[in-house]
């Protein structure tokens, strides 16, 4: 695993799960210079392996509340959509 660094701008990617332009200055890890991003990136060092931390729904009480909120956002969006093509 490589850690880079964005150094010229062009560089598209997911931070915190937002699609975006990544910021130059940005460091990330790979496994390797990804194709598209040759010549805008410069390697910082070499990064052992890591272990994914994967959220797990349920564990918090104020996302399970979030969780169930969405849910009835879309059921309702679903239904106004459906009676919306009804008319």
């Amino acid at each position: 695993m490589q850690k880079l660094r964005i150094e010229k701008p062009g560089c598209w990617g997911t931070i915190d799960g937002v699609f975006q332009q990544l910021p130059v200055g940005h460091e990330f890890i790979a496994a390797s210079v990804p194709p598209a991003f040759a010549g805008r990136v410069s390697f910082v060092g070499e990064v052992g392996e890591q272990e994914l931390e994967v959220a797990t729904p349920g564990d918090n009480p104020a996302e399970q509340a979030e969780q169930s909120e969405q849910a009835e956002q879309a059921e309702q969006a679903e239904t106004s959509s459906k009676s919306k093509k009804a008319k």
